[in-house]
C-alpha cells in the first residue's frame, strides 16, 4: 500500500461535558470518550507550532527540548513514512528571517482601524494611556534581541524535502485547501499560548472547520510559579482542547497508526 493510499487507524479521545439521559448531569459524571478515527493519510497534516531552538524562559525551554527530541522528532518521521504532510509553523518572523522563500506572496495585514488608539493597544500602554498598562519588563528588550539572532526551528526538527513551511493561518488554510487536507494533528509549543492562540493554531483552525487532533504528550505550556511541578496550565489547556475544539492522541498511538513500532 502506498503512502497516499494509507489510512491511519488512530486512537483518540475527547472530553464529554454531558451525560446519558439516565445519569444526573453533574460535573462528577463527566468523562472521556475514546474513539478510533480512520484518517486518510493524504487528507492529514502534522502541524508543528513554534518548535523553536531557544526561548527566554529557561525552565520551559528545557522541557520543550526534551519533548522535541523524544516526541516530535519521532512524530515527524512517522508522518513522512505514512504520507502525511509535515507543516512547519514557526511564526512569521522566523519564516521571514530563515525561510523567506516560504513567505506568502500576499501576507495578512493587521487592521488599519484607528480605534482603539495606537497608544492604548496591547498590554504595555503608552502616553496618556500608560496608567492602564503593565509596567515595562526589563527582560523584554533583551529577549527580543536574542530572538533576532538565535530564534529558528530547532535543528533536530528542521524541515526536510517534501515538508511545507507556513507563516500565517491564511497561508496554512490555502495549503490545506490545495492539498485536500481535512485533519490536522498538532504538536509543538506552547500549549496555552501559541498552540491554541496563533492564527494557525487550534482555535482558529477549528473555527475554519478542520478536524483537530493534539498529540498531548508532544507539547508543553508555559507554567505559573505554583503550577510547574504538576504542569497544571498545560493539562488544563489540553482538557480545554478535548472539551471544545477537537481530539487528543499520543505519540505512541500515532506511531502505531503509522505502522512504526514505538521505541524503534
Amino acid at each position: 500500500m502506498t503512502g497516499l493510499a494509507k489510512t491511519l487507524d488512530l486512537s483518540c479521545r475527547y472530553y464529554r461535558v454531558y451525560t446519558d439521559e439516565d445519569v444526573p448531569c453533574r460535573e462528577e459524571n463527566f468523562s472521556f470518550v475514546e474513539q478510533r478515527l480512520a484518517l486518510p493519510a493524504a487528507q492529514t497534516a502534522l502541524v508543528l507550532v513554534d518548535v523553536w531552538a531557544t526561548h527566554y524562559i529557561d525552565s520551559w525551554l528545557a522541557r520543550a527540548a526534551d519533548i522535541t527530541r523524544e516526541k516530535i522528532v519521532p512524530l515527524m518521521a512517522a508522518a513522512r513514512q505514512a504520507g502525511v504532510l509535515v507543516v512547519h509553523a514557526p511564526s512569521p518572523f522566523v519564516v521571514q528571517r530563515h525561510h523567506p522563500e516560504s513567505m506568502p506572496s500576499s501576507p495578512s495585514t493587521p487592521s488599519t482601524d484607528d480605534w482603539p488608539p495606537a497608544g492604548f493597544r496591547g498590554i504595555y500602554r503608552s502616553g496618556e494611556h500608560a496608567p492602564f498598562g503593565r509596567q515595562p519588563e526589563p527582560r523584554l528588550s533583551a529577549a527580543q534581541k536574542r530572538y533576532e539572532t538565535e530564534l529558528k526551528i530547532a535543528e533536530i526538527a528542521a524541515p526536510q524535502s517534501g515538508d511545507s513551511i507556513i507563516a500565517d493561518g491564511v497561508q496554512l488554510h490555502a495549503l490545506l485547501k490545495a492539498r485536500g487536507i481535512l485533519h490536522l494533528v498538532y504538536a509543538g509549543f506552547a500549549t496555552n499560548w501559541c498552540v491554541i492562540g496563533r492564527d494557525y493554531g487550534i482555535i482558529e483552525m477549528n473555527g475554519r472547520g478542520y478536524n483537530i487532533i493534539l498529540a498531548r504528550d508532544a507539547t508543553t505550556g508555559v507554567e505559573f510559579h505554583d503550577s510547574v511541578e504538576a504542569e497544571t496550565a498545560t493539562q488544563i489547556t489540553i482538557r480545554e482542547i478535548e472539551t471544545k475544539y477537537g481530539w487528543t492522541t499520543t505519540t505512541d498511538d500515532f506511531l502505531r497508526a503509522a505502522a512504526i513500532r514505538p521505541g524503534a
